[in-house]
């Protein structure tokens, strides 16, 4: 979990954005990554797995039409037309990549994998340490729930996972943080810290389902954070077990960045997650 990010070495991590062949990425899937690997400076590597079959590859024809208005599916030299066009798609998001992280002063490698993707980055995860962050730029959102099932999974070397939220509107320095339990308080509440932007302030939410769970959660928050004046106790309640509760309330504040547990109280699924993430600007940074 996200504990590991800021304890001792944190610098010596890395954030690996994983990029899809297709379609280009909105700005604030790139720049969510490189704000991260900026906020914790730590090295970008961007990485393409290259599909085994044409076919998989979703939103591009196989099928070409001909003059005539009749499909066609044995074109001349079809496939090679084909990788050359995700090949140009692929270099032009990297090469926005490489003038975002060129501005916060960001280092970044780029990478081609083959073969089962989970398998492969929890192996690029287990190469590189002590902890690694994955950047998603899936949009699909019938594609989210399995991606981030599998790697909370079976990638035990990613102490987190950004996905993107619907950044076609302004956001404020802020960063919102979503409380669950006492033993990711500190960690999450660092990862603030670092990712909230001149000016700005720490919004904390707690997000237990009982009165009784939530009295002695608001409690401890209240204390370990007392003194700090840029962190703001953010005004909730016992959800009863009603997901998304705090939707609305997060959407109103239009933060920078959301940073909650993925598979908890606010965010049971990606269900849940979804609907966050097209009512509010900001990108998530998920923790298990």
């Amino acid at each position: 979990m996200i504990a590991h990010v800021a304890e001792a070495s944190e610098a010596s991590g890395r954030v690996l954005l994983w990029l899809n062949q297709g379609p280009l990425l909105g700005s604030e899937s790139l720049d969510a990554p490189v704000r991260v690997a900026a906020a914790y400076g730590s090295e970008l590597e961007t990485v393409v797995f290259e599909a085994p079959d044409l076919s998989d590859i979703g939103e591009l024809p196989i099928r070409f039409v001909t003059m005539r208005g009749k499909a066609s599916g044995n074109m001349p030299n079809q496939n090679r037309m084909i990788s050359k066009v995700l090949n140009n798609l692929t270099e032009r998001q990297r090469r926005e990549i490489d003038l975002s992280a060129a501005r916060s002063g960001v280092v970044v490698t780029h990478a081609t994998a083959h073969g089962d993707v989970i398998d492969r980055l929890a192996e690029m995860c287990l190469e590189r340490g002590p902890w690694n962050i994955i950047a998603v730029s899936r949009s699909s959102a019938s594609d989210l729930g399995p991606v981030l099932n599998s790697i909370f999974a079976n990638v035990s070397g990613a102490t987190g996972v950004v996905v993107s939220g619907n950044g076609d509107r302004a956001m404020r320095a802020d960063v919102a943080v979503v409380l669950e339990d006492a033993e990711r308080m500190p960690s999450m509440v660092r990862a603030a810290e670092r990712l909230v932007m001149a000016g700005g302030r720490i919004h904390v939410f707690v997000a237990v389902e009982t009165a009784t769970q939530f009295l002695e959660l608001d409690t401890h928050m209240r204390l370990l954070t007392a003194g700090a004046p840029h962190i703001v106790h953010a005004k909730s309640s016992a959800t009863f077990g009603v997901s998304g509760a705090f939707d609305e309330a997060l959407c109103k504040m239009h933060p920078s960045f959301i940073i909650a547990r993925y598979g908890g109280t606010l965010l049971p699924d990606a269900r849940a997650l979804s609907r966050l993430l097209t009512l509010s600007p900001a990108p998530c940074l998920l923790v298990r």
